[in-house]
C-alpha cells in the first residue's frame, strides 16, 4: 500500500533508545562465563542524579581518550595508552548544570597530526571562562597529550555555537553547530585546515538558513555525513519556536559526486546552501507543526541497494503514533507506515527542553537483511518493542519476528549496577523505575585488530532541564569494556 504526502496527513517520532536491561554487575567478571569480554577498565565516579551530556569515547593511535562530565559535572578528559589501565586525567574549569542530553553536549575529536580537539556547550554551565569566547573550545598544545591545552576562538569571538559536534569524513575534521535560538537559527559547518592548524568554513554561508522564522535539526551529527555511495547526504527539519510540536517539513538534499560543492535535491533537481524552508524540492514529508515530527526520531540508512530510506515518526489521520518509512522513487518520495498502531503520544508530544521522548516512541534506522528484506525495531510504552521485517521493494510491513538475540555479556552489561530506586516526577518528565544505562561505541577505533571497545555509562535519566530533588543516588562508575569484535 503506496501512501502519498496528501494521504499521509500526519506523522510523529520515534527513536532507538539505550535501555537499562536484566544481568547483573557481578557477571561482568572477566571470566570463562564471557570470553568475549576480554577486558574491564574503570575510568573514574560520574554524576548519575541526571543524564548530562553523553560521554565520548575515542581509540586511535594506540591511545584511548573518554571526554566527560565528573562527579562534580566538571568537564574532565582521560587518556590511557592501550594496553595499560591507567588514566592521565585533566579537569577543566568549566561545570554543568541541570541540563540534560544534548544540552549539556560535549564533543571531542583527533585531528590528522594527533592534536586533541575539546568543545563543549556554554549553556546551562555553572563555571565557564569568561566571555569572550562563546564557543568553550580547546586544543591541546602537543599532538597525543592531553597535559596542556589552549582556549581558542574557532572562526572568530562573535561565533556562539549550540549543539556542537566534532565529526570526521576521512581524514578531516568537521565541527557543526547552530547559530541562534531554538525557532530562531542557522545551521553551520566549519571544517579544519590541518597545514595551516586554523579552521575555516565548509560553505561561504550556513548550510541551512532559518530565514529568522525557524531553525533545523539535523540528523546525525549536524552536517552532511559521507553514505555508503561516496556522497554526502544531508537530513532534517524545520521548527518555529522552542516547542516540539511545532517541527514540520521533513527535507533532504545530497551531494552530486563526492565533493561539498554541488548538491541537488532527490530528483536530481541542482540546488546550492543555503538550504530554507523555501527549497521546496527537498521536502521529503511536508508535514505542518502538530503532526509528530520530531528532531530525536528521524534518521537516514540504505538499503542494499545503496538507496537512502528515511525513517521518521508521525501521526496517523487518526492522530495515532506511527513509524514511517521514505525513499524516493518514480519522481515521488514512497512513505509507507511500519506501524499499525493505536498508540497516542499525547500531551507529553508538546513542550521544551528535554522531554524525556525515549519514554513513549523509540524506533531504529532500516537494516539489509541478505533476503531481500530490511529489518528495524520499534517501540511505544504500550506495546513495549517490536522487531519488523520490511519488503525491500516496496517497504511494506511483511510480519513480526524475533529480534536478535543479545549475547550474555552485553545483556549482562546492561542492567544497573546501582540499586537507586528512582522515583516518578511527572513535572521533570521522570517516568521512574531503575536506573539506566548506556553503551557507548567508539566514535573512531581503527586498526584495533579484532577487538572493540564500549564506553559504559549508568544514570538516573533525563529531567526536563531542571533541578532533581533528594535523595540523589550516589556516582556511578564510568567503564570501558574491550570486547572480542565479532566477525
Amino acid at each position: 500500500m503506496r501512501f502519498s504526502l496528501k494521504q499521509l496527513g500526519s506523522i510523529a517520532m520515534a527513536m532507538l533508545v539505550y535501555a537499562a536491561q536484566e544481568s547483573s554487575a557481578e557477571d561482568m567478571a572477566v571470566t570463562e562465563e564471557h570470553p568475549e569480554v576480554l577486558k574491564q577498565i574503570d575510568v573514574a565516579p560520574v554524576w548519575s542524579v541526571h543524564r548530562t551530556g553523553t560521554p565520548y569515547l575515542l581509540t586511535r593511535d594506540g591511545r584511548q581518550y573518554v571526554a566527560y562530565y565528573d562527579a562534580d559535572r566538571f568537564l574532565t578528559l582521560a587518556q590511557r595508552t592501550l594496553g595499560s589501565e591507567n588514566w592521565t586525567f585533566r579537569r577543566f574549569p568549566v561545570q554543568v548544570g541541570w541540563q540534560t542530553g544534548g544540552h549539556a553536549r560535549l564533543t571531542l575529536a583527533l585531528d590528522r597530526d594527533g592534536y586533541v580537539h575539546l568543545n563543549c556547550y556554554r549553556r546551562g554551565l555553572l563555571q565557564a571562562p569568561p566571555r569572550p569566547p562563546a564557543a568553550i573550545y580547546y586544543r591541546s598544545l602537543e599532538p597525543h597529550s592531553i597535559e596542556a591545552f589552549e582556549r581558542l576562538y574557532m572562526i572568530s569571538e562573535r561565533e556562539h555555537p549550540h549543539y556542537p559536534t566534532f565529526y570526521r569524513a576521512d581524514d578531516t575534521v568537521f565541527f557543526a553547530y547552530r547559530s541562534g535560538g531554538s525557532g530562531r537559527g542557522d545551521q553551520w559547518v566549519n571544517r579544519y585546515n590541518t597545514e595551516e592548524r586554523t579552521w575555516e568554513r565548509a560553505f561561504d554561508t550556513p548550510l541551512l538558513d532559518g530565514r529568522r522564522r525557524m531553525n533545523a535539526y539535523v540528523h546525525g551529527p549536524g552536517g552532511p555525513v559521507v553514505g555508503p555511495d561516496g556522497r554526502w547526504h544531508l537530513l532534517w527539519l524545520w521548527r518555529n519556536t522552542p516547542c516540539h510540536s511545532t517541527n514540520h517539513s521533513l527535507s533532504y538534499a545530497r551531494t552530486v559526486g563526492r565533493e561539498l560543492t554541488q548538491w541537488e535535491s532527490a530528483d536530481g533537481t541542482s540546488v546550492s546552501p543555503p538550504f530554507s524552508i523555501d527549497n521546496r524540492e527537498l521536502l521529503v514529508a511536508d508535514l505542518p507543526p502538530g503532526r509528530g515530527l520530531s528532531n530525536v526520531l528521524h534518521t537516514l540508512n540504505w538499503d542494499s541497494m545503496n538507496r537512502a530510506v528515511i525513517s521518521f515518526h508521525a501521526f496517523d489521520d487518526a492522530g495515532k503514533s506511527q513509524i514511517y518509512n521514505a525513499r524516493f522513487e518514480d519522481g515521488e518520495w514512497l512513505i509507507v507506515p511500519a506501524t499499525r498502531w493505536s498508540y497516542v503520544w499525547g500531551d507529553d508530544y508538546r513542550g521544551t527542553g528535554a522531554l524525556g521522548i525515549s519514554s513513549h516512541v523509540r524506533m531504529s534506522r532500516v537494516q539489509p537483511v541478505d533476503d531481500g528484506t530490511l529489518t528495524q525495531s520499534v517501540w511505544n510504552r504500550d506495546i513495549g518493542q517490536e522487531h519488523l521485517l520490511i519488503d525491500e521493494d516496496t517497504l511494506q510491513f511483511i510480519r513480526r519476528t524475533e529480534p536478535p538475540s543479545q549475547p550474555d555479556w552485553r545483556r549482562a552489561m546492561l542492567r544497573p549496577e546501582s540499586d537507586f530506586p528512582v522515583a516518578a516526577i511527572p513535572r521533570l518528565r521522570r517516568s521512574g523505575g531503575a536506573m539506566q544505562v548506556m553503551l557507548i561505541s567508539d566514535t573512531d577505533g581503527r586498526d584495533l585488530d579484532g577487538v572493540q571497545y564500549l564506553l559504559r555509562w549508568e544514570h538516573a535519566g533525563t529531567n526536563n532541564d531542571r533541578p532533581v530533588p533528594k535523595p540523589w543516588p550516589e556516582p556511578t562508575i564510568l567503564r570501558v569494556y574491550k570486547i572480542r569484535a565479532v566477525e
